[in-house]
């Protein structure tokens, strides 16, 4: 997919699979509990194995792209078709290790997951964010997105739509 960065700080993304598992149970396991708590709304899964695997699983209603520094994780990006809703929008979320963030891991996910979910028939874009996440609250305003958030009490709910990657 994409690429960035010079010498031995070149971070590499890409999609995730089957083998990529174990890295993201890793990824999500050093989470430490704020982290936690802003990526799932609440304490971290008990089982990250099935979380993990399931992250993994490619197919045509869902898909995650991972952040690689060498041989390791730093950052995973994931949507899910919402078939419920429309069989054009995507729920995505993010999350990128805390000793990684503002280096533009967040922004090359969300570059990515744009073009997958594109690509697997998605128009529109969703996603729950903590009214309290810094970190994402930064990536959105750099992609020009803080017009399309909507305050519910302590959560924003943000609603993009998607265009042709040119």
């Amino acid at each position: 997919m994409a690429a960035t960065g010079s010498g031995i700080d070149t971070t590499t993304v890409r999609c995730l699979g089957a083998d990529d598992a174990g890295a993201v149970q890793r990824l999500h396991a050093r989470l430490d509990q704020h982290d936690s708590y802003m990526r799932w709304f609440g304490p971290q899964p008990k089982q990250l194995t099935a979380f993990s695997d399931q992250l993994c699983e490619c197919n045509k209603r869902r898909c995650a792209i991972g952040a690689f520094i060498g041989d390791e994780l730093v950052g995973v990006g994931n949507f899910v078709m919402l078939d419920g809703v429309s069989p054009t929008t995507v729920e995505f979320a993010l999350v990128v290790a805390q000793d990684e963030r503002l280096h533009g891991i967040g922004t090359s996910l969300l570059d990515g997951l744009e073009d997958e979910a594109y690509r697997h028939g998605a128009r529109r874009m969703v996603a729950e964010v903590m009214g309290e996440n810094a970190p994402m609250l930064q990536v959105i305003r750099e992609r020009g997105w803080a017009h399309s958030l909507r305050r519910d009490g302590s959560t924003l709910h943000l609603e993009v739509k998607l265009h042709v990657a040119e």
